[in-house]
């Protein structure tokens, strides 16, 4: 299980509140360790960052109270078994294609889901294990949502960048 810290610069404070926080470089040095290791000390993280393991607390703090940062555990999707990656967009009718996007999130292979201006209602990144269950998720779920009116996969064949180092919005 791979462990990220995701930051905002500006954050926003507590109630959702801007904090007006800029982050600085020693906040930056201090986020890029954690990008590496999440669960790294703070004695060792103030050695890396080279200030002391007090500020490092405080910076910390600070980060995290004012939602610049949070370290949080995520799932190694290729070492879950899942080996294919596809964006699909969805077409509505009949139904608030928000309505719809929450009846998809639920489903545990939808990573994202987002409402769309353009040619798709819904814009929605799947994760399967291999076709057979890409084209089982497709055909036999996603399709069967109500006001799913039509469904436009298309499969990624390799992934050239993939950031999960930022938080969704």
């Amino acid at each position: 299980m791979a462990r990220d810290a995701t930051a905002r610069s500006g954050g926003r404070g507590r109630g959702g509140e801007a904090a007006g926080y800029e982050l600085d470089e020693v906040d930056e040095k201090i986020i890029a360790a954690l990008r590496q290791s999440g669960r790294i000390a703070n004695r060792d993280l103030a050695r890396i960052v080279d200030v002391n393991e007090a500020t490092v607390r405080t910076r910390l703090r600070r980060l995290e109270d004012n939602n610049s940062v949070r370290v949080v555990a995520m799932r190694d999707l290729s070492a879950m078994g899942f080996d294919c990656l596809s964006a699909v967009g969805v077409q509505v009718k009949g139904r608030a294609a928000a309505d719809v996007g929450h009846d998809l999130a639920q489903l545990e292979e939808v990573v994202t889901v987002n409402v769309a201006i353009g040619t798709h209602d819904l814009e929605v990144q799947v994760v399967a294990r291999d076709l057979a269950d890409l084209d089982r998720l497709l055909t036999h779920v996603m399709a069967h949502v109500p006001g799913v009116e039509k469904i436009v996969p298309g499969l990624a064949l390799k992934v050239l960048k993939y950031t999960p180092d930022w938080a969704p919005l």
